[in-house]
């Protein structure tokens, strides 16, 4: 994986400088990650731990290729699926009817030219919000899965801009809750296996 992250490096080196400096940073800080995850795994000593990290691992490895094709999709102004619609000064896409895992529904975003949304601020919040089942609860592209406690955007892979957790959220020490959804206005982390709605955004 380490080699892959490797030759993207150098497959980019041929995009703007500012674009392929931000990437290399993202890649550089995830690697990181990967190797201390790595090491972890070769520590661990139960079959439940090799599991857990294997999971955090192909995770990380499904954002990684997330930022990869993001970076890809500015370079080739690669097409949008016109599914998105502006919602305030973003480009929203709510799967209201189909629920799916958080891997699964980041996947759907991507085929569609996007990623899971990242809430930027409370004006975003309420605009996006309006447009929600009352009921709904949907996942957002924001993860900690590798690093707990640090949460992050899919689509950039810097931290979340704005988090508005529920009351008990997050649930910090439980390591399996490592996906953020929204129900009601607020952010729960979650279960990333669990079935739900989903908000896609692009850049456009």
């Amino acid at each position: 994986m380490l080699d892959h992250i490797a030759f993207h490096q150098k497959e980019w080196s041929t995009c703007k400088p500012q674009k392929h400096n931000e990437t290399q940073e993202r890649l550089v800080r995830i690697e990181a990650k990967l190797d201390k995850l790595l090491d972890q795994k070769e520590a661990s000593s139960t079959n439940a731990n090799i599991l857990e990290l294997q999971t955090k691992l192909d995770r990380i490895e499904n954002l990684l290729a997330g930022l990869q094709e993001n970076v890809s999709k500015r370079v080739s102004n690669a097409s949008i699926s016109p599914s998105f619609t502006r919602i305030g000064s973003r480009l929203i896409y709510i799967e209201k009817d189909i629920e799916k895992s958080w891997d699964a529904a980041e996947e759907t975003c991507r085929e569609m030219g996007g990623h899971l949304a990242t809430i930027q601020n409370k004006s975003d919040l309420n605009s996006i919000e309006k447009e929600l089942e009352l009921h709904g609860v949907y996942w957002l592209g924001i993860t900690d899965v590798a690093k707990e406690g640090e949460f992050v955007s899919v689509a950039t892979g810097e931290p979340a801009p704005f988090l508005k957790w529920e009351e008990n959220s997050p649930f910090s020490l439980t390591h399996q809750y490592n996906c953020v959804d929204i129900y009601k206005g607020e952010m729960y982390d979650t279960d990333c296996s669990r079935s739900e709605n989903f908000i896609c955004e692009a850049v456009g």
